[in-house]
């Protein structure tokens, strides 16, 4: 998937469209619909271009308001170009004292991923909700496009019908993007040990499988936990909509 799905925009690495993806009851998803990336910050002129030429409309940061004035996305500050996307802050976490202990304490991502989901319901449907109701193609990223932007995309694929292997395989397709950059990261530091643990790019597809099982096992699956969450019927219809081909 990683040959046709990616998309090489400069300077980023863990781009890729969520379209092309077969669905459990023999359709598939939409092309140019949602695309996954990492921070595209990083995205030189050719890359900006590309994005903009793809259809890409709307920017859906879910990352954190700190996180975004250290480490500012491009198109926060119009510049009034006709074919700029919108750019638009959807975070994820609040930083709740209950949820951010039980981080601190987790084993892995899985756990991590487990956590958000239980403890910012409002802020994920939220999320899917601006995503649903954008214009054009939608962006949605976080740092590395791997964890926040991982529950994000597991839950649209998961809405669109797509089988439970497919998304995990394409979780799993971060860790090959970003590895590249992790080397990168661990020479400049002189050493794995001198980084921080939870910027190793492990995206393994067992992972997103614990994820899977666990909104099932405690919601009933993804579109129940959604509802759960506060989306409404009309609300995941159109998401539905955006995501499947005719």
């Amino acid at each position: 998937m990683t040959s046709t799905r990616h998309l090489d925009w400069p300077a980023c690495y863990n781009v890729r469209d969520l379209g092309g993806l077969p669905t459990a009851d023999g359709r598939e998803t939409r092309w140019r619909a949602v695309v996954r990336s990492d921070i595209p910050s990083r995205l030189t002129h050719e890359g900006r271009q590309a994005l903009i030429s793809y259809g890409v409309r709307t920017l859906v940061d879910l990352r954190e308001p700190d996180q975004t004035r250290e480490k500012p996305s491009i198109f926060m500050t119009r510049t009034g170009s006709v074919d700029e996307p919108t750019y638009l802050n959807r975070p994820l976490e609040s930083r709740l004292p209950r949820a951010s202990a039980l981080i601190n304490k987790a084993r892995d991502r899985a756990d991590v991923y487990g956590i958000i989901l239980d403890h910012y319901p409002a802020l994920i449907a939220r999320a899917v909700r601006t995503i649903a109701n954008a214009k054009g193609g939608v962006l949605i990223h976080c740092e590395g496009g791997k964890d926040r932007t991982g529950i994000i995309s597991a839950l649209l694929l998961g809405l669109a019908g797509v089988p439970d292997e497919v998304i995990c395989v394409d979780y799993g397709e971060s860790q090959e993007r970003l590895w590249p950059l992790w080397e990168q990261i661990v020479e400049q530091a002189g050493g794995e040990e001198s980084v921080d643990f939870w910027l190793k790019p492990t995206a393994t597809a067992d992972m997103m499988q614990r994820t899977l099982d666990h909104l099932k096992e405690r919601y009933s699956g993804v579109r129940d936990y959604l509802l759960h969450a506060g989306s409404t019927p009309e609300e995941l219809g159109r998401m539905r909509a955006r995501m499947l081909r005719e």
